[in-house]
């Protein structure tokens, strides 16, 4: 069964005290040893939409979820901001408590650096004042995060916000992937995917599968919906109702005029994704060479499984694929060999559909259902509720082959998911920069943070190490720790600069992107 759902009230409320209260337990006194950039304060400036899920340091690691809108000034401050949470660990269920925050952060000339937000309304509720994040740009537009407190391990990303495009609710035909630990209507986990049109402040039509663990999956009709008006930051309040019927009710926050990152709020749940603008020929299915990540929950743990890999499709067919898996008991390690597959469709009737819903029955048994957001995009689902909720995307590779000369240069990386090795399930995070060299060596300089550790944040120094790369884009590495083994990665190149990465450590369920720095 997943880890059991009986709550902390005043462990939670103590953890947070030291989440939000002092960023110098084990994360402000981190100095990480700086490799090459030229970023500074100034490079991260404007508004930035974020996410962050992750795990608490309770001896039941229970999921978190934290999405929010901060304003960087380019000079070292955050001048305002707006903060929403939700936990499982409260009496009662998840509770969802939203503050606006200001705070400070520095910016090293690698992209790394930190971010210590502080919220007197969210210190009015829990006794608690700041938050200290871990961060590694990307881009001026992209900032990877990990929380780097003690109380919690957790990860996401920050993407600049377009002021354009804030001052009425989202417009258009949007494909989501709704990702939630704590289901309220099943009390576990739920995957959810599909698409829907909304103009005016009111959905019009959609669909969505939903794969509610460990009962039932489901084609449902989107009947209804709201957006309400955003507020100065972009964000807002909505809801739809399925054909079950049942409202799914989240709090909404505009990057774009193409995305928005949305935060589920009915009580009792736990969870969050995003929506994109569907474009393009969608109806005539996958289409190509595609990169893939995805992970899910099961019967042992949260994030207990995680997959990387990359599939030729064309319509509703896979004439070739292969995934690296890591799931408690079925661990790969860094010399296994991926597994292979083959897709056919799961059914001829309306498939692909004209609304970019495609069908696939993989040769290893397992149903996905992926949902196109254009023809080089795509958001899925396993459909197998019966064992799993688990989700992911996948992108269409933009070089025809791969090669070490492929991947040169400095790449920001986030992972996050679960470590098992020890006596309890912990959540692990890592961040920082991975050098690769354009033949075969590499080097990762990284802030980790191991939740049931008690420290936060570590640096464990510039770690040395060696990569391969595949014709396909399937990428290894061997990385070599101070003390003891680094992390070794399987990644899967959607591009020269851009993959999906897979821990492959024995006992450890972690995975991420890695995306070269602009």
């Amino acid at each position: 069964m997943l880890i059991s759902r009986s709550l902390y009230k005043l462990c939670f409320l103590a953890g947070i005290a030291s989440l939000l209260g002092a960023a110098g337990c084990g994360s402000s006194g981190v100095v990480i040893p700086h490799s090459t950039g030229n970023y500074s304060n100034a490079s991260f400036k404007g508004s930035y939409v974020y996410q962050i899920h992750g795990f608490l340091a309770d001896a039941n690691s229970y999921p978190y979820r934290e999405t929010g809108v901060i304003t960087a000034d380019g000079a070292g401050n955050i001048t305002a901001g707006v903060d929403a949470f939700t936990s499982s660990a409260f009496t009662g269920g998840p509770i969802q408590s939203t503050a606006s925050v200001t705070g400070t952060y520095t910016i090293a000339s690698d992209g790394t650096g930190q971010v210590l937000l502080s919220s007197t309304g969210l210190g009015v509720e829990v006794g608690s004042t700041q938050i200290s994040l871990a961060v590694t740009l990307a881009s001026t537009s992209q900032a990877e995060l990990m929380e780097a407190d003690v109380f919690a391990s957790g990860a996401g990303t920050a993407e600049l916000q377009d002021p354009t495009a804030i001052s009425a609710a989202p417009s258009g035909t949007f494909v989501f992937r709704l990702h939630q630990e704590v289901d309220a209507q099943s009390s576990s986990s739920a995957s959810e995917v599909g698409v829907f049109a909304v103009a005016s402040g009111s959905l019009t039509s959609g669909s969505m599968d939903q794969s509610l663990f460990p009962v039932s999956s489901s084609l449902l009709s989107l009947t209804a919906g709201t957006f309400s008006t955003p507020t100065s930051f972009g964000a807002g309040t909505g809801s739809f109702t399925d054909s079950s019927p049942y409202q799914t009710n989240f709090l909404y926050y505009i990057v774009n005029s193409a995305k928005f990152v949305l935060l589920a709020s009915n009580s009792g749940s736990v969870g969050s994704g995003s929506a994109e603008v569907q474009s393009g020929a969608v109806g005539n299915g996958l289409a190509g060479t595609y990169a893939f990540g995805s992970r899910g929950d099961d019967f042992n743990f949260y994030a207990d499984l995680a997959t990387v890999g990359q599939f030729t499709g064309s319509g509703a067919t896979i004439s070739s694929g292969a995934l690296d898996l890591m799931q408690e008991g079925t661990e790969g390690g860094s010399v296994s060999q991926p597994t292979t597959f083959t897709g056919t469709p799961t059914t001829t009737t309306s498939n692909p559909s004209p609304q970019g819903r495609v069908q696939v029955t993989l040769s290893t048994g397992t149903p996905v259902i992926f949902w196109m957001v254009s023809p080089s995009r795509a958001f899925f689902l396993d459909n197998t509720p019966t064992t799993s909720a688990e989700d992911g995307t996948a992108d269409l590779q933009t070089n025809a082959s791969f090669s070490a000369a492929s991947l040169k240069g400095q790449f920001a990386l986030i992972m996050d998911g679960m470590d098992v090795l020890n006596s309890f399930p912990e959540g692990l995070a890592r961040v920082g920069t991975l050098q690769f060299d354009g033949a075969s060596k590499l080097t990762l300089v990284e802030l980790a943070n191991a939740s049931q550790s008690g420290t936060g944040a570590t640096n464990p120094g510039a770690l040395a190490g060696n990569y391969q790369v595949g014709g396909s884009g399937r990428i290894t590495t061997q990385i070599n720790g101070n003390n003891s083994g680094g992390p070794d990665l399987v990644i899967y190149a959607i591009s020269g600069a851009q993959g999906y990465a897979l821990q492959v450590d024995p006992g450890t369920n972690t995975s991420g992107m890695v995306q070269l720095q602009q």
